[in-house]
């Protein structure tokens, strides 16, 4: 089982032949990993606070899964979106075989 903490609470988790959305640990969403058909990311940067001067770099996860299952995590933490997409692909391979 492979899981990805975001910022707000959410998590995607791939548990064998399953993907699943939590939101503050309730599911929002569950597919069959031979649904994936593909992951996109891309990097921003927004304020921390409305009207402040402190900036957080962000990465956008969008997982395509029969639906989209949207994620953001610290750019910093490039390696487990790295980490997501290699278990995405293994959960698939998996699960058409």
């Amino acid at each position: 089982m492979f899981r990805i903490d975001g910022i707000n609470g959410e998590s995607i988790v791939v548990d064998g032949n399953w993907v699943e959305k939590l939101r503050t640990g309730t599911s929002r969403g569950r597919n069959p990993a031979d649904q994936y058909s593909g992951t996109d990311v891309k990097e921003f940067t927004r304020r921390k606070k409305l009207f402040g001067t402190e900036k957080e770099h962000l990465l956008q996860v969008t997982v395509s899964i029969g639906t989209f299952y949207s994620l953001q995590v610290p750019a910093e933490r490039r390696a487990d979106v790295d980490a997501l997409i290699a278990e995405l692909e293994k959960a698939r391979e998996s699960a058409t075989s």
